[in-house]
């Protein structure tokens, strides 16, 4: 079955990293790319064609909360977590980012537990809110594969008849 493409954006090299290396240790899930601010993200949206986002808020360049408007304007159904320290229930990052159309949120585990605690965090908080949101994308994906591959296998129609 095929995988969820995710495309991983976050300003910082350490996150990207462990979420990009945790992310592609789920047999079910690929990291097609990363970004380091909102206007890379969006080129990169276009090239990799990804199934969804991960999208911190604070970011130079193009932060995440604008990023998310453009990505809403050129993209409407393209599902996008917020993964960032600021995005904690009730906070209002988190309700500013659901306005403009993010699908969930994650807070970013603190380095209190340090690596193995993030990445346990990541693994029982992240990844179910993927696998949940993409569910139907991949559904759609592989009856359109099959779909194909069903007529491929068929006899050609022969001229006479």
């Amino acid at each position: 079955m095929a995988r969820i493409r995710i495309l991983v954006v976050d300003d910082s090299v350490v996150i990207r990293k462990l979420l990009c290396d945790t992310l592609s240790g789920d047999s079910e899930l690929e990291v097609v790319g990363s970004a380091s601010d909102g206007r890379i993200a969006l080129a990169k949206i276009l090239q990799l064609h990804p199934d969804l986002i991960t999208l911190d808020i604070e970011m130079p360049v193009m932060n995440g909360l604008e990023a998310l408007a453009e990505v809403r304007k050129l993209y409407p159904k393209l599902p996008v977590i917020m993964f960032s320290t600021l995005t904690e229930r009730g906070a209002a990052a988190t309700l500013d980012a659901l306005s403009l159309g993010a699908s969930d949120y994650v807070a970013k585990p603190s380095s209190a537990g340090g690596p193995a605690g993030s990445i346990e965090s990541i693994r029982v908080d992240l990844i179910p809110k993927i696998k949940a949101l993409c569910a139907g994308a991949l559904r759609r994906r592989f009856k359109e594969t099959q779909g194909f591959a069903s007529i491929a296998a068929r006899p050609a129609a022969s001229g006479t008849g």
